[in-house]
């Protein structure tokens, strides 16, 4: 009688290898990125706007030409003093008072700050002592000029240091907040990790 062979079971199949999951995007990273992309949008919007924010254009209450030869009629609201703007600081202006009398002005000398992207100077300073119809002229043929009111003067130390401040403190507030978001998110991982391997 002969022996009977056993057969050995055929060898199971491996199973499927599975696709490995992506991996989600935290939602540290996501807000990292939201950060940096916050600051380059505002730093845009800066270089965009550019001179109009830095330092505007004078409020001309006047025509704006060379040699110019104006009537302004002048009430309370103008009192006190008004500016002459050139685009630069060639030429000279004078003023005949409601009461006809010479008005008074004082001449400026350069500065370091110019109004609007026309970059506008102020040249002389009209003293308003009262309300009424002012004759006033400049002249220079190559230069034009414009009567407004002093506030671009008067607000030019403040704009200027609360630009230069954006410009200073924007960009490394942006980046300051996008790389502890991440840094943060990653410590966060990485101890979820080792969590995850102590588990086993």
């Amino acid at each position: 009688m002969s022996a009977m062979s056993v057969s050995s079971p055929p060898p199971s199949s491996p199973p499927p290898a599975q696709a490995p999951r992506g991996r989600r995007l935290r939602g540290g990273y996501i807000a990292s990125l939201v950060s940096l992309a916050a600051t380059l949008v505002v730093l845009g919007v800066l270089v965009a706007l550019g001179p109009e924010v830095r330092q505007p254009a004078p409020d001309f209450i006047s025509d704006v030409s060379p040699n110019l030869q104006i009537e302004l009629e002048l009430g309370e609201e103008h009192m006190g003093e008004l500016g002459v703007y050139g685009e630069s600081f060639d030429g000279a202006c004078s003023a005949l008072t409601p009461s006809g009398s010479a008005g008074a002005t004082q001449m400026r000398g350069a500065s370091r700050y110019t109004y609007g992207a026309q970059e506008w100077h102020l040249i002389q300073v009209l003293e308003i002592p009262e309300a009424g119809t002012y004759q006033i002229s400049c002249s220079n043929a190559q230069v034009d000029f414009g009567i407004a009111s002093m506030d671009v003067v008067e607000s030019a130390p403040t704009r200027q240091m609360v630009w230069a401040l954006a410009w200073v403190l924007v960009p490394v507030l942006g980046l300051a907040t996008t790389v502890t978001l991440t840094v943060l998110t990653r410590v966060r991982d990485r101890r979820q990790k080792a969590a995850a391997v102590g588990h086993y």
